[in-house]
């Protein structure tokens, strides 16, 4: 395997909640560094994609990510936030990502993810919901030339405010609707998924970015576990019902974990035959989307995470274990380091 970067991401608690709170209510740095030892060593990744909107947790998450020996990829997520708020938190993830590459030179910083529709004022919208909706009925991708334009405006910003801090190697998380200039850039990140509609021309359209004069990293690729979320991609966690006092899938789904396995299989095949620099499987773990034998409640059958949890209460600590996709995954990324 050629990926010189084989990675996952890990979701620090990122405010992506109705009331602002985040997807990691509970935070706990013992659990975090036991979850690290297993990244690196069961699942024998080189690299992780730390991301999240807490400073301190994403500092003590990427502090024992280099300590371990892990190739660190820094995000800041601020959901909904506009661009002031925004570029002032990524200021303060620069400054942490320098003093930390002072330390230890490996870590990149990533200046964000998918912007068009997690932060305010590049798309019209009143929350990222709504952006998202507005997305899906703009006829044809990418985006039209004015949320185009806006984009790049406001990512040229985004590297100069990290560079001000920040003297590593940056990179952007781009959306599939999302057509960036990458010369503010050192490394084209993209957040790469396959889903029905680009299936055909997923290699084909990968190789545009392959054949530029900047490495390519697939800073998310993933797929949900149950029948059909191959074709549906990173919309499959819309099958969850939010509307009631606990998420609940919505509607008659088949839990089938093989069907993760299999795609997250077939792209890294694909990533590493196309000379692609890095990938990152999204995601490790989401304590927010738990495991159930209750179809109905077995949330995270509709979530992207490589391991299931198990809460013994509501609000309580939890454990994990692992999905075919971990085992799969495991076994590509673990035949590079024999």
């Amino acid at each position: 395997m050629s990926l010189t970067h084989r990675g996952v991401n890990y979701d620090t608690g990122t405010n992506y909640l109705a009331d602002g709170g985040l997807s990691r209510r509970n935070w706990d740095a013992d659990v975090m560094r036991g979850e690290l030892r297993a990244i690196r060593d069961e699942l024998h990744c080189t690299s992780i994609g730390v991301f999240g909107t807490d400073l301190d947790r994403l500092a003590q998450t990427a502090e024992a990510a280099l300590e371990g020996g892990l190739q660190v990829w820094l995000q800041p997520r601020l959901v909904d936030a506009g661009p002031q708020d925004t570029l002032a938190h990524l200021a303060k993830v620069a400054e942490l990502a320098e003093r930390l590459r002072t330390e230890n030179s490996a870590i990149h910083l990533n200046v964000g993810c998918e912007l068009t529709i997690f932060s305010a004022g590049l798309m019209p919208g009143a929350g990222y919901a709504e952006r998202v909706a507005r997305l899906a009925t703009l006829k044809g991708w990418p985006l039209t030339p004015l949320y185009s334009k806006r984009l790049n405006r406001f990512l040229r910003q985004a590297a100069d405010v990290a560079r001000a801090e920040f003297h590593g190697q940056l990179t952007y998380g781009a959306g599939l609707w999302e057509l960036v200039d990458w010369k503010p850039f050192d490394i084209i990140g993209l957040d790469y998924y396959r889903m029905s509609y680009n299936r055909a021309k997923y290699v084909t359209k990968l190789r545009k970015f392959t054949r530029q004069d900047k490495p390519v990293v697939i800073v998310e690729f993933g797929c949900a576990a149950f029948d059909g979320a191959a074709e549906a991609g990173p919309t499959a966690h819309e099958i969850i019902d939010h509307s009631g006092p606990v998420p609940r899938i919505g509607g008659t789904y088949t839990r089938n974990e093989q069907v993760q396995a299999d795609q997250l299989a077939d792209l890294i095949g694909i990533y590493d035959n196309e000379g692609v620099h890095g990938a990152f499987v999204f995601e490790f773990i989401e304590p927010a989307h738990p495991h159930s034998a209750d179809p109905r409640q077995d949330v995270d059958m509709a979530g992207y995470s490589l391991v299931k949890i198990i809460h013994d209460t509501p609000d309580g600590p939890y454990r994990w274990e692992p999905k075919a996709a971990f085992h799969t995954v495991a076994k590509l990324y673990g035949a590079q380091k024999a």
